[in-house]
């Protein structure tokens, strides 16, 4: 497997986008140059979460991991107050599922956790934009932005003001008429202080410069488990878990939740070894050691790391 230079990294690149939205200062301020850039949205007050998890609803129900949520707000807002319009911002490599589909289970979680229990006013509800940042043309249409939102099909000129709002940038074909625009996706693409040619990527470079300045997160990219995109990879994986999950909670007791549990453990199992034999002869001392583990979390953590590592001595370290 191969991977970029720390020094090459650009803000397609999960690990850089993911540690500067974890910076307490660069994460606020991407996600405002970002909206400004994308959107011509200016906002005033924000909160940033770098690779936020809204979980399923037990423990067969798919949840959503979110690349970086900004959550903006008139004021300065209270501990637990909701926003008042959520960014949900999501770099892309490769088309590996519907992204589609995708675009809308995320939209269902994201709402659903964004409204409190026994609240009647859905005007309560935040205003929601789904922003995928391609390095492809999902349509073939060859335009840099396509926006979606809801419409009446039968006359587009009624307004249907749900607050939501579907973008999709194309980094690959920066040919919008807004050269501001154009910039902003070209730095994206290659975040260099070449492509920095406005003051909006002129800022978004100088907090992208201080994280690649930093000692500790070019050793966390050395020894990241997860510094590959393996998103793909992983995807199918977790389907594979599920299925082979579901199949064997059949003939155990319907609704025991620690059958099932089980059965994900083991089907987790056996991906892990799956993964690895791909890799050359497993030792059976590590062999041994990932088939009596019933720690769905380590379990987890391994199976992050046979689908990062190139050889099996590497994933012994990471166990």
């Amino acid at each position: 497997m191969s991977k970029k230079k720390f020094e090459e990294l650009d803000l397609m690149d999960n690990f850089l986008v993911l540690a500067l939205a974890s910076d307490l200062e660069g994460g606020p301020a991407y996600g405002r140059l970002l909206a400004e850039g994308l959107l011509h949205e200016k906002v005033a007050h924000v909160r940033v979460h770098a690779e936020k998890i809204i979980p399923g609803s037990d423990e067969i129900r798919r949840g959503i991991r979110m690349d970086v949520e900004m959550q903006s707000f008139s004021h300065k807002p209270e501990e637990n107050e909701l926003p008042d319009k959520v960014y949900d911002f999501e770099p892309h490599h490769k088309n590996a599922d519907n992204l589609f589909k995708r675009s809308r289970f995320n939209q269902a979680k994201i709402d659903a956790h964004n409204l409190y229990s026994g609240e009647k006013d859905f005007d309560n509800l935040p205003d929601l934009c789904v922003i995928n940042i391609l390095d492809y043309d999902p349509f073939g249409k060859g335009k840099a932005k396509y926006h979606f939102r809801n419409m009446c099909a039968e006359d587009v000129t009624i307004p249907y003001p749900d607050g939501l709002d579907y973008y999709y940038f194309n980094t690959s074909s920066p040919n919008d008429e807004d050269d501001e625009l154009n910039a902003l996706l070209r730095y994206i693409q290659n975040s260099t202080e070449e492509n920095a040619t406005t003051e909006l990527t002129r800022q978004l470079h100088e907090y992208v410069t201080k994280v690649k300045s930093s000692p500790e997160e070019r050793y966390r990219y050395m020894t990241w488990g997860e510094y590959i995109d393996y998103e793909t990879k992983e995807a199918k994986e977790e389907a594979r878990i599920v299925g082979h999950a579901e199949g064997r909670a059949e003939g155990r007791a319907e609704g025991r939740a620690e059958g099932l549990a089980e059965g994900k453990c083991e089907a987790m199992r056996e991906v892990i070894i799956e993964v690895l034999s791909e890799l050359g002869t497993i030792p059976d001392a590590i062999a041994q050691k990932i088939n009596s583990s019933t720690d769905m979390e380590e379990l987890k953590k391994w199976h992050k790391a046979a689908i990062s590592v190139d050889s099996i001595p590497a994933f012994e370290s990471m166990m």
